[in-house]
């Protein structure tokens, strides 16, 4: 029983943990939100006496959260989910359209595929109106199930029950080597002929890196990485500058990079990477959701094509 205290709490109360959490740091969480330090400090002091259990301990200049907190921060994030679908319900069944849809991508796939869908989408759709937001893998999927995105394309498949998941085409990786490299005249290459040679990847977390290094590990080999970006062309202006070898997605191949070359990938056990769209069972704009879907399977037989290799 609560015995009352749970009626005290406003949403702006739970918003205001929400993003203290992100940090645990009042200076960083007042910043974002454009107040003061002792504004964001008199909030969450106020959270507690609400409740009248304590959410967060500072020892000195650290601050963090203390379990009660992190318990409030999971509730909260469904609570505000829910605020935002019983609203977007409403208007729905008033009549109103459903302006905006939040989509999440990987940062490869804002390359080309993304952008190529969206076109369609709002040809289609003219009065939508969309926000994208590039993240990792595991951030396209934290938005998703946070209700921060309505819609979210990764090249790894979400696992988590409350998301629909539909795969939509697989494409092919690359190796990228320098223009001069002895492996940038051959038709296909084996990734167990770089074992032995640096790579630049994508940050951990990145679906790109992922895919890295799991078609390293099916030739054999842990890949020696020296070099980390999270952003694809700065990892092949880094390639191109000699320091080492990377593998990218075949997506790359609509932009090209005037010294690097990307080679197809040939070993026996590879396939490539498949291309998911995910969102969440309870939208409440479903309607919008499964046009994205429709139309992004349409768009993935199109990119859809034989491998080739790009200078």
């Amino acid at each position: 029983m609560d015995d009352g205290r749970a009626g005290k709490v406003t949403f702006a109360d739970l918003e205001l943990l929400l993003s203290f959490a992100d940090t645990e740091h009042f200076g960083q969480t007042a910043t974002e939100l454009g107040v003061s330090v002792a504004t964001v400090q008199r909030g969450i002091r106020a959270l507690e006496r609400k409740l009248e259990i304590r959410l967060v301990e500072q020892d000195g200049r650290r601050v963090r959260m203390l379990p009660a907190g992190h318990v409030l921060v999971r509730e909260a994030h469904a609570v505000l989910r829910a605020r935002s679908d019983a609203v977007g319900a409403a208007l729905a069944d008033a009549g109103e359209p459903q302006r905006l849809l939040r989509i999440a991508h990987t940062y490869s796939l804002g390359l080309g595929f993304v952008p190529g869908v969206l076109a369609d989408l709002l040809a289609e759709r003219p009065e939508l109106r969309l926000r994208c937001t590039q993240s990792p893998a595991t951030g396209v999927v934290e938005m998703l199930l946070r209700g921060d995105a309505d819609a979210g394309f990764s090249s790894v498949a979400p696992t988590e029950t409350d998301l629909v998941v539909e795969p939509l085409f697989t494409e092919s990786l690359l190796l990228a080597v320098p223009i001069g490299d002895a492996l940038a005249g051959r038709e296909r290459v084996s990734l167990r002929e770089v074992s032995e040679r640096p790579f630049v990847a994508m940050e951990p977390g990145s679906s790109s890196r992922t895919h890295m290094v799991n078609a390293c590990a099916r030739a054999g080999f842990v890949p020696w990485i020296t070099v980390e970006g999270n952003d694809l062309f700065v990892v092949e202006s880094m390639v191109g500058a000699g320091i080492g070898v990377s593998v990218v997605p075949e997506g790359m191949n609509d932009h090209q990079h005037p010294r690097i070359t990307r080679v197809p990938i040939d070993d026996p056990s590879f396939s490539g990477r498949t291309i998911f769209l995910a969102w969440h069972r309870s939208s409440t704009v479903a309607d919008s959701v499964q046009t994205l879907a429709r139309l992004a399977r349409a768009h993935g037989k199109r990119m859809s094509r034989p491998l080739r290799r790009v200078q």
